[in-house]
């Protein structure tokens, strides 16, 4: 994993969201998990060194930032919207599909049980431990659950989904509005340090990049809208967006998928349906014509 400061690592090689940790002088803070229960497993095993895992924190509601709360013992602290997804998810649907990320997934995910939240704020909520000070911040943008996670001490801040740093964004639940107020907050954050939903590290030089990208793909599918394009004209039609960033790991030839469902979101948003009770979320994506 990659050592961000002396006492916080984190890790976005790994297929699903960046995830990471922060030693204290009282035990270990997670941040998010792993999507792939191997990753969790090695996650686990080098986390053990580092002394005693005192919380996970998940970031939002989409499961590849808690599907590997599971192979962890330890109580989650969440927006209470994550709560209710995970309460809401097909955990058999969830698990098949988990288990096609590998070999070695099937055997892990025998007997899974979902490690929910136990501990909810919904504006946010500060966790002192040892002698690091965690602020949760709610965020809405990307989710209407999001929050960013600042870690004092050490000046990084978990932004989650609402930036994806240099790869493709996914907008397929997003308020593009919030989204914006989201990014100006991150802005005003004291933190320097950015650990992304999904893509290298950055700082705040991103944010220009990130907003500018949400702002296009609102006004592209506002242009379908107002020369008369159906929703199903605008989700077929509406894909040059495809290749203005690569995928992120282990989401290759996905890139149309995700562009229809950007492109679904927004129409519903931008014509006054929004959210759509029947929208894809990131666990039915496998669902959608040209996704195989």
């Amino acid at each position: 994993m990659q050592q961000v400061t002396s006492n916080v690592f984190a890790e976005t090689k790994c297929r699903g969201c960046n995830f990471g940790y922060l030693v204290t002088s009282e035990g270990v803070v997670m941040f998010d998990s792993p999507h792939k229960p191997s990753d969790a497993v090695a996650l686990k095993a080098e986390m053990e060194s580092k002394g005693p895992l005192r919380y996970i924190i998940n970031t939002e509601p989409h499961a590849d930032h808690w599907s590997g709360n599971a192979f962890f013992n330890a109580p989650v602290v969440a927006h209470e919207g994550v709560l209710n997804r995970i309460q809401s998810t097909d955990m058999a649907e969830h698990v098949r599909r988990v288990g096609l990320f590998g070999p070695d997934e099937p055997a892990l995910l025998e007997g899974y049980e979902a490690n929910a939240p136990m501990i909810t704020f919904k504006n946010g909520m500060t966790l002192h431990v040892g002698n690091h000070t965690i602020e949760m911040i709610h965020m809405p943008g990307h989710t209407l659950y999001q929050a960013a996670v600042c870690i004092k001490e050490e000046g990084v801040a978990w932004t989650s989904d609402n930036i994806f740093r240099s790869v493709q964004t996914w907008i397929h639940e997003g308020n593009p509005d919030l989204w914006m107020t989201a990014l100006e907050s991150l802005r005003k954050l004291d933190e320097d340090i950015f650990v992304p939903g999904h893509g290298e590290l950055c700082d705040k030089g991103y944010l220009n990049e990130q907003s500018a990208l949400v702002q296009e793909w609102k006004e592209y599918v506002k242009g379908g809208i107002e020369r008369g394009m159906t929703k199903d004209e605008a989700i077929s039609n509406l894909t040059d967006l495809t290749d203005r960033y690569p995928m992120d790991v282990g989401q290759d030839g996905m890139a149309p998928v995700v562009m229809r469902m950007n492109v679904a979101n927004l129409y519903d948003y931008l014509t006054g349906s929004w959210p759509s009770p029947g929208a894809p979320n990131f666990a039915t994506y496998a669902n959608w014509p040209g996704s195989r």
